[in-house]
């Protein structure tokens, strides 16, 4: 078993550099535009989603269509199960025999193909956008904002110890004469 990667800051706290990989990501990080003629149904559940993406920093422009697959998938998954409670798993279907007597038939509900279908389906997209456990790793985070303001404390941590400023240094030359 490999030994665990360190954080950031034990390495800045022992002084020691990172050998690990970062790739970091060539996606730029974008809200996906709300696609036209998705139904008000599925709209709280694209938000849901795409909010979802957002805190995590996986969501990108290009994830709009997946989105909205799922968003519809979803919709069409709770109409079905809506008809299975109203109607039961197994329903009695007539059939008519050869000499044409009706004959009742026991068979599982056509809408419960349905929201079967859509369960399978629904957990290939969230397999793809990452929201699954097993799934969850492979996909990258999108790249950092450049433009976010640097913390102080970061940066003295950062600066070496040998390292002087022309000011640090100016100051050393004034105390050398107190010195014995």
């Amino acid at each position: 078993m490999p030994t665990p990667r360190k954080t950031d800051s034990d390495h800045r706290l022992q002084g020691t550099k990172s050998q690990a990989k970062d790739e970091g990501s060539a996606f730029v990080p974008g809200r996906p535009k709300f696609p036209k003629g998705l139904p008000q149904a599925a709209r709280s559940v694209f938000k849901r989603l795409a909010g979802l993406l957002e805190k995590r920093r996986h969501l990108t422009e290009g994830d709009v269509e997946l989105l909205r697959i799922y968003s519809l998938l979803y919709v069409r998954h709770t109409k079905a199960l809506q008809q299975i409670e109203a109607d039961g798993e197994i329903c009695v279907y007539v059939r008519m025999d050869s000499n044409g007597q009706p004959h009742d038939q026991y068979k599982p509900n056509l809408w419960l193909k349905v929201a079967e279908t859509c369960e399978k389906n629904m957990v290939s997209a969230l397999d793809r956008l990452g929201l699954t456990p097993a799934n969850r790793a492979k996909v990258k985070p999108t790249g950092d904002d450049k433009n976010k303001p640097a913390d102080p404390m970061e940066e003295f941590l950062a600066r070496s110890p040998g390292s002087a400023t022309a000011e640090n240094a100016a100051e050393d030359d004034d105390l050398e004469g107190l010195v014995n």
